[in-house]
């Protein structure tokens, strides 16, 4: 139903030997953690649990509120999050924000970096980019002439933001959803042990060893009425950006050093070792290196047996009075490179005696040469002889076109007819039409005997063909469509050099207050909501106010993309009473929420703050938040919020929670499916 969404942030390991452990606790003499290792299983422990706390009926039910479960629930309408905040979970929704000289960490294709301030960015998001020129006459909406900003958000949210993968640790690359400005907020400055400094509010998440805490909990902060620093009582370590490995080669001057002297270039000395160009470009750099241009002709050609590079040979061949086609003949070489070191040695050519005045075709038209055969022959020989081909030549570069290019270029003059082979349809998506290009269903990296093979090609279309190869589904795609085998015999793909950076703990050395600072936030899309600021890395934010209420005004975001409305049909209450939501019930709600979306954008245009301007906004506006339970917390709401009875939206979350909880505990989560589940039943 909708977009409801409920995902795991983090959750307790083994969390029923934890309970069974606790449980053991209570009626046991000795220290239960030096038996770990005669604990039962994970498996076993869930047995025990039901049989002799849940099916005894002991009232003891302590030992189930000590594993946590902390979700993030998505999407759901504003009221709904109300709703369960009154039960045992803690939820939290809190803006959090970052300074506004905070700098934002984009990675360019080539793999180099951009920073920009995050109070910069938001200009160019809420106001556009400068115009390179001034505007002659009235814009398109009615603009004044003069010096002018044009929206960028679409090239912004094209940018490649860093984000960290929190499963493999490593960084990748995410995109702007929003940018929204939030205010006047205490701000403090945490330095850090390598230097880096973040200027944040206390309730900005930040990515610790221990996962994600806001900043005031994480360093136990305790402050004044006046937000001065009383105490800080907790030691924490942040996640900050990737580190350069103290024994990679390329990080040592001298070695770098070396590498240079002997003429190699950038990419030269990357494949030495492994990593991107752009790492040897910055090293390079720090040690004040000059790298050789990565345009090289390699080693010159020497012809024949070389003589004719001697200066003494040369001049005793000249003192015998030959001629520069006789030396050629005997040096084995060209003419021309006779003439060249010649000149080059300072030498002077012998000269023939011109021939007679009068030349053997004066006043001839229309000649041709009149060869034999053998003279036609003798020529071709010479030609095969004489002219230096490939690498034999004199001006050889290494070859101008890769068997990749070629490859690249027969697939596009042959694809206009995979296209009408497949009638103008992508083959993924199925639409026809557009941008279309050619794709090898058995890639050239998996066998490359198949490039050249028309029946290995197929139609898709370019953002189809680009999500195969940036996702790295060639072998799915391939596995899937029908006229083809499953591939076999696939090669591993060859990834780009480099090596992937990987977030590492430093340690917070202070906190100082700043004062009242504006503040701003992110919203990222993608699987993970976190970007790096000054080298920290951060959670993002999604707000219930804010840019999103000003979209909908300006027709840039559905309304229901913002708010929630129930879809149309019959609805009963807790009393019995039956209800019709009719469309016309729910149109009227529709232009509602917009009205109240104008008055909020009016407000803010008036110099409202944004607190005060949100009271006009509908209670049912869609909301991200955080939610942390134990199991037995967990049982109670779904208990009263999971039966028939209770609010839709409310059924909708528990529904999405419950597969989360029967995954982490089974053995509980079968019990109480068996007793309790939907029977209105308070669990213990």
């Amino acid at each position: 139903m909708d977009r409801f969404t409920v995902e795991v942030i983090s959750q307790t390991p083994n969390p029923q030997q934890t309970m069974y452990a606790a449980m053991h606790q209570d009626y046991a003499e000795g220290f239960v953690a030096h038996d770990r290792a005669q604990w039962p299983s994970e498996e076993r422990c869930g047995e025990i649990l039901v049989t002799s706390l849940l099916k005894g009926g002991r009232g003891h039910y302590g030992p189930l509120e000590h594993p946590q479960i902390v979700f993030n629930v998505g999407w759901f309408p504003h009221s709904t999050m109300q709703q369960i905040r009154t039960h045992r979970v803690g939820v939290s929704f809190d803006v959090q924000c970052l300074a506004g000289e905070t700098e934002v960490t984009f990675v360019h294709a080539s793999g180099g970096l951009r920073k920009i301030a995050i109070a910069e960015l938001y200009d160019l998001w809420t106001n556009g980019e400068k115009a390179s020129r001034e505007r002659n006459i009235r814009g398109r909406k009615g603009e004044s002439p003069g010096t002018y900003r044009r929206d960028c958000k679409t090239r912004l949210k094209k940018m490649r933001l860093r984000v960290l993968n929190e499963e493999t640790g490593f960084f990748g690359f995410g995109h702007i959803q929003d940018v929204m400005c939030s205010g006047l907020q205490p701000v403090y400055r945490l330095t850090l042990a390598d230097g880096k400094t973040l200027d944040c509010t206390t309730n900005h998440r930040l990515y610790t060893s221990q996962g994600w805490q806001r900043m005031g909990d994480a360093l136990g902060l305790i402050t004044d009425v006046d937000h001065q620093v009383l105490a800080v009582t907790k030691s924490c370590e942040v996640m900050t950006n990737g580190v350069v490995r103290p024994d990679a080669l390329y990080s040592q001057e001298s070695w770098l050093k070396a590498q240079i002297s002997q003429g190699l270039t950038a990419q030269q000395i990357a494949e030495r070792c492994g990593c991107s160009v752009e790492v040897i470009r910055h090293w390079a750099k720090r040690f004040q290196l000059k790298l050789p241009s990565g345009r090289r002709r390699g080693l010159k050609t020497v012809a024949g047996n070389g003589l004719y590079r001697d200066r003494a040979w040369l001049q005793a061949q000249l003192a015998q009075g030959l001629h520069a086609d006789d030396i050629a003949a005997l040096a084995g070489c060209s003419i021309e490179s006779v003439k060249k070191w010649v000149y080059a040695h300072g030498l002077e050519l012998n000269k023939r005696s011109p021939g007679p005045d009068t030349h053997w075709n004066k006043g001839v038209k229309g000649y041709q040469l009149a060869l034999s055969q053998e003279s036609l022959e003798q020529r071709r020989i010479n030609a095969k002889t004489f002219t230096k081909r490939g690498a034999d030549s004199n001006f050889w570069r290494g070859g101008t076109s890769s068997e990749r290019e070629l490859i690249g270029a027969w697939t596009r003059q042959i694809a206009p007819q995979v296209h009408a082979k497949f009638n103008y349809i992508c083959q993924r998506c199925g639409e026809s039409g557009g941008n279309l290009h050619a794709h090898h269903l058995v890639p050239v990296f998996a066998d490359e005997s198949l490039a050249y093979e028309f029946n290995n090609l197929v139609s898709v279309c370019q953002p189809c063909h680009e999500h195969l190869h940036h996702n790295h589904l060639e072998a799915e795609f391939a596995t899937n469509f029908q006229p083809i085998l499953e591939p076999k015999f696939w090669a591993a793909k060859p990834m780009p050099p480099g090596r992937k950076l990987k977030a590492h703990p430093v340690q917070v050395v202070s906190v100082a207050y700043l004062g009242m600072q504006t503040t701003y936030d992110l919203e990222v899309e993608g699987p993970w909501h976190n970007f790096v600021a000054n080298g920290v890395v951060v959670h993002n934010s999604f707000r219930y106010t804010g840019q999103r209420i000003l979209d909908v005004v300006e027709g840039k975001r559905d309304v229901e993309e913002v708010f929630y409305l129930r879809p149309l049909g019959y609805y009963t209450d807790r009393q019995g009473k039956k209800y019709e939501y009719t469309a016309e019930a729910r149109q009227q709600d529709v232009d509602w929420c917009l009205e109240a979306s104008r008055r909020y954008k009016l407000r803010i245009e008036q110099g409202f703050a944004e607190e005060h301007a949100r009271g006009l906004i509908p209670f049912d506006i869609r909301q991200h938040w955080v939610m942390s339970a134990n199991v037995r917390s967990v049982m109670h709401l779904l208990d009263l919020r999971w039966k028939a009875d209770a609010q839709l939206e409310a059924q909708k979350m528990c529904e999405a929670i419950w597969p989360h909880f029967a995954a982490w505990v089974p053995a509980i989560a079968a019990w109480y499916e068996e007793n309790r589940l939907k029977k209105a039943r308070l669990a213990p």
